[in-house]
């Protein structure tokens, strides 16, 4: 049996031992974007995928390059490379030289298809979200009972207000069986009544670990709850179609507690300051009443009535010397004017010419004679004066010439 020296030179042996075997020192593979990181240093780190293996990737500056697109998760790549270890990790990897692209990746194109659909019936609108209590009493959880997810939203819950109650419903969060079992965790919580809000959670993974939360079926049971529910799935760049569908989206589990639960301490403080800006308000309107009541009980009107009555004959009194002075004023304006008009039509009056010498002559019809045309010699005519009137005859006519 071979002995190795070290862990290192285990490591090292099997480099070296990948790097001769020809069909791995150069060769062409297809496949998945699952996950994709670019260093500072320009280095990249990719995690290429199929319907169920994962492949570490890196693929340095210097080749990276040369690519002609945006490499992203969900892209369905070509790529050429060898195969190696990391040797201060001991981890396989792929040292990729060139790549291309080859369409979406499958599972990236069937996430987008069903976002797509299931937007357009309206699921994700933010008028179908449920609001969040915000004390409940009652908190249901959908999670795997291993790792830190369960640990982390008690503590913060326990951090924040220690007055709840909490159901956790075991179940897968990634594999096969993920869909289902979280499925029958919110069906199971909502069917019995048994929280006022639900949390779905796990941690980070990578894209296909997640992709249990891309399920038509689950995003179709959040959305006909009546039980809000909150996603928290993997870290805050995850975006799952459980994180569209539900009520409120965290970006971890620990937001998602802190989320669902409230502060004690500072909803404590609030009603503590809401109650005293209360007090405050009404003692403040009580003061201005008392103080509108003292200034109207002392007020003269009440401890006399007269004096009320006074004060009012006074204003009438007033107005109607004020009516009577306005009314003179009118009447005497009006009586020089008519004194005026009279006098005017006294002076056009016929009778004052006429008792200046003057007289008036008429025919026999009563017809004003106006020039000598109007008579001849036989004529009646009727002769007025100021004091009376006469009859005459026309003997001779004669005219200026």
């Amino acid at each position: 049996m071979f002995k190795f020296e070290s862990v290192t030179a285990l490591n090292n042996y099997v480099n070296d031992y990948l790097g001769n075997e020809q069909r791995l020192s150069g060769f062409e593979l297809t496949g998945e974007i699952s996950a994709f990181t670019r260093a500072y240093s320009g280095h990249c780190y990719i995690d290429i995928k199929d319907e169920t293996s994962v492949v570490s990737c890196i693929m340095y500056k210097r080749y990276f390059d040369m690519v002609d697109f945006q490499p992203a998760v969900g892209d369905k790549v070509k790529i050429c490379g060898s195969a190696g270890m990391y040797v201060p990790q001991g981890r396989f990897q792929i040292r990729i030289t060139s790549m291309s692209k080859s369409g979406s990746g499958d599972l990236y194109a069937r996430y987008q298809e069903l976002y797509k659909s299931l937007q357009k019936e309206g699921l994700f609108l933010q008028e179908h979200k449920k609001k969040i209590p915000v004390l409940p009493r009652r908190i249901g959880v959908v999670t795997s009972m291993t790792g830190a997810v369960i640990h982390d939203i008690v503590d913060t819950l326990r951090r924040r207000n220690p007055n709840f109650h909490i159901l956790v419903y075991p179940a897968a969060v990634q594999g096969a069986s993920c869909a289902e079992e979280v499925i029958s965790g919110l069906r199971y919580l909502e069917d019995n009544h048994l929280c006022d809000v639900i949390i779905v959670a796990r941690g980070g993974g990578s894209y296909e670990d997640l992709f249990g939360f891309n399920d038509e079926e689950m995003a179709r049971t959040v959305y006909d709850l009546s039980t809000p529910v909150i996603s928290a799935i993997g870290h805050e760049v995850d975006y799952t179609i459980l994180d569209a569908v539900a009520d409120l989206r965290a970006p971890t589990p620990t937001a998602a507690a802190e989320l669902c639960m409230g502060n004690l301490k500072e909803l404590s403080d609030s009603v503590d300051s809401a109650m005293m800006a209360l007090d405050v308000g009404m003692t403040n309107i009580i003061d201005s009443r008392e103080h509108m009541i003292r200034n109207y009980a002392d007020h003269k009107a009440l401890a006399t009535p007269l004096y009320f009555a006074m004060q009012q004959m006074e204003i009438v009194n007033g107005l109607s010397d004020r009516l009577d002075s306005s009314v003179r004023i009118i009447l005497d304006s009006d009586a020089a004017s008519v004194r005026s008009v009279s006098g005017r039509l006294e002076e056009l009056n016929p009778l004052n010419v006429l008792k200046r010498g003057y007289s008036f002559i008429s025919d026999s019809q009563g017809i004003p004679v106006e020039s000598a045309d109007r008579v001849n010699p036989g004529d009646k005519v009727n002769i007025f004066f100021a004091d009376g009137s006469a009859s005459a005859s026309i003997d001779d006519v004669r005219r200026n010439n």
